[in-house]
């Protein structure tokens, strides 16, 4: 490759590919047929401004001569940048011509036309408007050469690094500032997060997300209120130099302009808020009167046949989320910004997820009422759920939560509960108590009676069994080596039942010992010449060991 194309720029090589790919796509690109010239010639109703040295001269709209606004424009703004640096502010002027149909204002320099302004560059397009039209646009083009010829000046142009300067200065020390109260604060809020903040859910230490949570906000707002003052700081600056004045009256027109279009648009949605604001009072009301009644049914201070205390605090829920949501309904036209295609759309994406996502929540929520309002459980009954059994500790929107024998904390889900059989020991204890029931299988050589006596005995001796109803007794089998007896006995402390069972197969037991009665269980296969039990001087063998209200002599109990 030649040395001098070495030398070329890569970004001119990039330029002249783009080129080159332009004039493939124009060339390619179907030409439409020349427009008439009742077309070309309509007026142009966006308007084609006259710009000179980036200032706009005036706007002109209706075409002349077989050109269009725009070309107009053009060609008006190309006459003045050639003269600029030869015409003087004198040298203008404006002056009504008529030349058969065609009428308007003339801007000339000396002798020379510059532009005309017709009349339907103008709005009413009358005479005197059309004057004065020309004489703004005198004025303007004025004093374009006047900041022109200030640009050239160097103390114009000293003052503006002397002003700019000073606003760099001033901007630098307000960035310090704000980062140095950005530090300040996050040091109060964090002490006070910690000190003074207490915030557990569901037994998480919420303070540590909530100071994050602060933390990023403070941060936000100090990025924004730099960029404000940048913005601020810039537009000052452009303005303080001739040629990029006007980009600095556009920063700060657009400024304001934005100000008083949030001023506005507020002015204009005070209406809708105060609307919102008499809905949101009305339903706090509404909600409060609500939430009282039914805090006088838990408290037992009102009686409904329909409602019980435990189901209260449930259906004040579910009714206060049902008012807010009737209440989230008629507030939704007054919202400001609900008819955009924004917020519709938001709106929609928020269902679709909440649609998509909640059908498993709403399974458990209808299935968790519906183990509630048909009362199948409460708190601090002891139940049967499957295969795990507890007492009932907290009952959710979601599942509830048993504590076993052995202290293990199980959670049960509600669409569980509503598809699986489950046995509540507490329901029916009332004033009879829970039956609890346990077998005895004694051999054929033991009389049935003397048997049912020493079960009955046995009952009478355990600690939990009510002595009313009475303990009984029912023969379920008569075996082939032995009969089956079952002790009934009722306890009103389902919790504890296992407890009572045990308590009472040892009664049992003692009792049998005492009175030398043999249990056939496990099975024997044949009698033995000697009874298997347990005389009652070995009752307490080591390591065993009586209890303090023990008599000194157990087999004392037994009848001669």
């Amino acid at each position: 490759m030649p040395s001098a194309w070495r030398r070329v720029a890569p970004w001119r090589w990039l330029l002249a590919l783009l080129l080159a790919l332009a004039s493939c796509v124009a060339w390619a690109t179907p030409q439409d047929a020349p427009a008439s010239a009742s077309s070309s010639l309509e007026a142009d109703t966006n308007g084609a401004p006259v710009v000179v040295w980036d200032r706009t001269i005036i706007v002109l709209y209706a075409p002349f001569g077989g050109e269009d606004a725009t070309e107009r424009a053009a060609a008006a703004g190309e006459r003045i940048s050639t003269m600029l640096d030869k015409l003087r502010p004198q040298d203008l002027s404006s002056v009504w011509i008529e030349s058969g149909s065609e009428k308007g204002v003339m801007v000339r320099a000396g002798n020379f036309a510059l532009f005309s302004v017709l009349p339907g560059d103008v709005g009413n397009g009358d005479r005197a408007a059309v004057e004065q039209a020309g004489r703004d646009a005198v004025e303007v083009l004025r004093q374009v050469m006047r900041e022109r010829a200030d640009a050239l000046r160097p103390q114009v142009l000293l003052s503006g690094l002397l002003y700019s300067a000073a606003a760099t200065a001033l901007l630098a020390l307000l960035v310090w500032l704000l980062v140095w109260f950005n530090r300040v604060a996050q040091r109060r809020l964090a002490a006070i997060t910690k000190l003074r903040l207490q915030l557990d859910i569901a037994g998480f230490d919420m303070r540590p997300v909530i100071w994050n949570l602060l933390r990023r906000l403070i941060g936000l707002l100090q990025i924004l209120v730099i960029l404000f003052v940048g913005y601020l700081w810039l537009s000052f600056v452009l303005r303080q130099f001739p040629y990029s004045r006007p980009w600095g009256l556009r920063l700060g027109q657009y400024l304001i302009d934005l100000g008083l279009g949030v001023l506005m648009a507020v002015v204009h949605q005070i209406p809708n808020l105060l609307m919102l604001v008499v809905i949101f009072l009305v339903t706090r009301a509404v909600v409060r009167l609500v939430s009282a009644w039914f805090h006088a049914v838990e408290r037992g201070a009102a009686h409904v046949g329909w409602l019980e205390a435990p189901t209260a605090a449930v259906t004040r829920r579910l009714v206060s989320v049902a008012i807010w949501l009737f209440a989230l309904i008629i507030a939704y036209p007054h919202i400001p910004g609900a008819g955009s295609y924004a917020f519709k759309g938001v709106s929609v994406f928020v269902g679709v997820m909440v649609s998509l996502g909640s059908t498993g929540i709403v399974n458990q929520v209808m299935s968790g009422l519906v183990v509630l309002y048909s009362r199948a459980v409460r708190v601090g009954d002891y139940v049967f759920v499957g295969e795990h059994e507890g007492t009932v500790v907290e009952m959710g929107a979601l599942s509830i939560r048993l504590v076993t024998r052995t202290r293990e904390e199980v959670t049960v889900p509600n669409a569980v509960l509503s598809s699986t059989p489950m046995r509540n020991l507490n329901r029916r204890v009332g004033t009879d108590g829970l039956l609890l029931t346990t077998t005895v299988t004694v051999g054929y050589d033991t009389p049935w009676r003397q048997a049912v006596a020493l079960l009955e005995l046995a009952a009478l001796r355990t600690p939990g069994v009510l002595a009313e109803p009475r303990p009984f007794v029912l023969h379920t089998a008569l075996s082939d080596f032995y009969i089956d007896y079952q002790l009934n006995v009722a306890t009103v402390s389902p919790a504890i039942y296992m407890d009572t069972l045990s308590d009472l197969r040892r009664n049992i037991l003692d009792a049998f010992n005492e009175y030398g009665v043999q249990v056939m269980s496990p099975h024997y296969r044949k009698y033995n010449d000697q009874k298997v039990l347990v005389p009652a001087e070995h009752w307490y063998d080591a390591p065993a060991s009586p209890p303090r209200d023990a008599p000194s002599d157990p087999g004392g109990n037994v009848p001669a």
